[in-house]
C-alpha cells in the first residue's frame, strides 16, 4: 500500500547518530498533529520501527523530554559496568524489580531512571526498544537492544551530541510541518 508523504528529513549522520522522520497522509490543520514515521540511526543501524505510522510528535516529545531532564548523566557507577549489565540496571530501576547489588548498596532508582531514553513515552515507534544515554567525560555512551533477548550494541559520541540533534529534529520537524499544514478554513 502506498501513502503520500508531505515531508521528510534525516538530522544528523546515519553512521553515527540520527533521526529520521517523514509526515504522511492528508495535512492535518494543526503543525504537530502530522502523522508518519519516525525512526533512530545509531552508528548505521537503525532503531525503531520503520513502518509503524504514529503521530511524529508522539516520539519527538519524548525525545526532547529525554534530553532536558535537569539530572545528570554521569555515573561511575554505569560507566563501569558492560553494556548489558548498564542497560539492565537502568530498565530494572525504571519499570521494577529492582534492588541494589552489593556493589552499589546506595544506588538510587531515581538517578539511574535518568540515564532511560527508550521506550519512555515514545509511542509505538520504538516499542519493544530499550536505550539509555552515560555521559563518561568527553563522550556519550548511548546503550540499546530491542527486548527480547536481542544483542546489545553500544555506540559513542562527543558529550552533547544526542541533544544537539534531537533538538535539531524537532526544529526541522517543526518548519517542515508548518510548511505543510492545511491552513483553518481550507478543505481536504
Amino acid at each position: 500500500m502506498k501513502r503520500e508523504i508531505g515531508f521528510s528529513s534525516r538530522v544528523g549522520d546515519r553512521w553515527t547518530f540520527a533521526i529520521e522522520f517523514e509526515g504522511s497522509g492528508d495535512p492535518p490543520r494543526v503543525w504537530n498533529e502530522w502523522w508518519g514515521c519516525l525512526w533512530l540511526w545509531i552508528d548505521g543501524r537503525l532503531v525503531g520501527r520503520p513502518t509503524e505510522i504514529e503521530m511524529v510528535m508522539t516520539g519527538l516529545d519524548s525525545l526532547v523530554e529525554s534530553v532536558q531532564q535537569a539530572v545528570s548523566r554521569n555515573s561511575t557507577l554505569l560507566s563501569s559496568r558492560p553494556p548489558d549489565e548498564a542497560l539492565n540496571s537502568v530498565m530494572r530501576a525504571s519499570y521494577g524489580d529492582y534492588s541494589p547489588g552489593p556493589e552499589s548498596p546506595t544506588e538510587d532508582t531515581s538517578l539511574l531512571q535518568a540515564h532511560e531514553v527508550l521506550p519512555r513515552l515514545t509511542g509505538a515507534f520504538f516499542d519493544g526498544w530499550e536505550a539509555i544515554l552515560i555521559e563518561e567525560n568527553v563522550r556519550e555512551r548511548f546503550i540499546f537492544r530491542q527486548e527480547g533477548g536481542g544483542a546489545v550494541g553500544e555506540a559513542f559520541w562527543p558529550v552533547g551530541t544526542f541533544k544537539k540533534i534531537v533538538l535539531q529534529a524537532r526544529d526541522e520537524f517543526e518548519k517542515l510541518a508548518r510548511a505543510t499544514t492545511r491552513p483553518p478554513g481550507a478543505r481536504v
